[in-house]
């Protein structure tokens, strides 16, 4: 079952700013912490049976969140998964405003804010994988981010591409690496999101660290930013307001084509990448054996299968894709870094 939340307006920024006091008020919860359920087998299933249901916040598309839920609805007969998709900056601020009020709110969450997360596992509000024990020793080392505050916390990579105006640009003329969007005949002719965005920051940066000089020759593009997101920039793309789209989803992409719009994606070399979505858990998880199945279910070779066959470009441990991924280089999360990236992208202003 899945439910949506409208965005709140709500900053990460003042998100962040208020968790210290969150956390002092976050006590209490049940007897039962994340990762203290010592039921295995069929006694956790039978105990997750009793609570019923597994509440899930999500930031990835809403079929890729509902992808996950039917997976183990389909696994585990009798246990719902409540879902709640949002944006990533949506979620934080609304899972934060429920540890302070002591409200039901998720056992697990999906999402890209890394910099909450860095601050939410400081103060104790979520937790790590690691930490509660549920991490599985042969987890890839690879997969797991590293980064300031966050250590033991599994992620995917929700892959980014270069979106084509079919109409307006030949097969022939496609990007075939990312240094072709530095071409000079598509100045002015291509759309991309708002280039402050922490999670774009990553992305623009772990690619430059593979194509030389890709930051400079984009900040001479005259590239449109869009605020409003990943379906709005493929609108825009759609409409034939624009020829390229620097940054594409191939969820929006496929959407749009399926309604007939004529446009496409490509992931062009070295490779692609995207936003790191982490799984972490809420320490005091109003269903602990149901949280306890949901987490092995998520980290399950079944689990990536299933967001794999809705969205291919979804890159995960246990499944190939069809490109190369370079994962996220985590150090563009870092404020000063951020700046970093938007001055070059802005010409050096």
């Amino acid at each position: 079952m899945e439910y949506r939340l409208h965005r709140t307006g709500v900053l990460t920024l003042a998100v962040l700013t208020s968790l210290a006091a969150l956390s002092a008020c976050g006590k209490g919860g049940p007897e039962v912490k994340a990762g203290k359920v010592t039921a295995t087998g069929e006694t956790l299933e039978n105990a997750a049976k009793q609570e019923g249901q597994v509440t899930f916040y999500c930031s990835l598309t809403p079929d890729s969140c509902n992808a996950l839920a039917g997976g183990f609805e389909k696994e585990h007969k009798g246990i719902t998964v409540k879902v709640l998709r949002a944006t990533s900056p949506d979620l934080s601020a609304r899972y934060a405003t429920e540890k302070k009020s002591r409200a039901k709110t998720a056992d697990v969450i999906l999402h890209a804010d890394v910099p909450f997360i860095q601050t939410a596992l400081k103060e104790g509000l979520v937790t790590s994988f690691k930490d509660a024990g549920l991490l599985p020793a042969d987890h890839p080392e690879k997969w797991l981010l590293n980064s300031e505050g966050i250590t033991g916390t599994p992620y995917i990579v929700d892959a980014l591409g270069i979106g084509i105006n079919t109409d307006l640009v030949k097969p022939g003329d496609y990007p075939k690496s990312w240094a072709d969007l530095g071409d000079p005949k598509w100045k002015g002719k291509m759309n991309g999101p708002h280039k402050d965005g922490s999670g774009y920051a990553t992305y623009y940066g772990t690619i430059d660290d593979s194509v030389d000089g890709f930051l400079k020759s984009l900040g001479k593009q005259e590239i449109f930013p869009d605020p409003g997101g990943m379906v709005s920039l493929t609108e825009s793309l759609a409409a034939g307001q624009y020829a390229i789209q620097s940054v594409a989803s191939k969820a929006a992409i496929d959407n749009a084509k399926a309604k007939g719009a004529p446009v496409t994606i490509v992931f062009p070399e070295p490779g692609a990448t995207g936003p790191a979505f982490a799984y972490t858990l809420n320490p005091e998880p109003g269903h602990p054996n149901a949280q306890k199945l949901f987490a092995d279910y998520v980290l399950s070779e079944k689990a990536d299968q299933a967001l794999h066959d809705v969205n291919s470009a979804i890159a995960t441990p246990h499944v190939e894709t069809e490109f190369t991924l370079l994962h996220p280089n985590l150090e563009y999360y870092q404020p000063a870094r951020v700046e970093e990236v938007a001055k070059t992208l802005n010409g050096g202003k």
